[in-house]
């Protein structure tokens, strides 16, 4: 018996204080690393917008920090479609992009200084 009320505590408690209010979800800060930083913002096709990157070439990452991971390289004739941007926790803007590179489309986020023409207008 002991046992079960222990149990039914353990499940009710966080609920309750998820519904007063107490309890609140991770924030990103500047000095976050690893996956935590990764985790990327939601995204929608808000933007008709297309670019290139200003030098030879750009990392494609899976979040809107450098420190994520580089899904591939994408090369100055590639044509990138801007989805929106997003702002990351040190106050830098990243595109959202899909990317047409040999006959496949691959899906990530682009810093905007790496965009010639500054990346999206439209917010995520």
């Amino acid at each position: 018996m002991k046992t079960s009320r222990a149990r039914l505590a353990a499940a009710v408690l966080p609920l309750a204080f998820a519904a007063t209010g107490l309890v609140t979800a991770p924030t990103a800060t500047a000095g976050e690393t690893g996956a935590l930083a990764c985790q990327h913002p939601g995204w929608s096709n808000k933007d008709s917008a297309t670019g290139r990157v200003s030098g030879s070439t750009a990392p494609l990452r899976e979040g809107v920090n450098a420190e994520c991971s580089n899904l591939r390289t994408v090369v100055g004739g590639d044509t990138i479609y801007y989805h929106c941007y997003a702002v990351n926790s040190a106050g830098n803007t990243w595109t959202h992009v899909r990317v047409r590179s040999q006959g496949a489309d691959y899906y990530g986020w682009i810093y905007d200084g790496n965009l010639a023409n500054g990346g999206s207008t439209k917010r995520c």
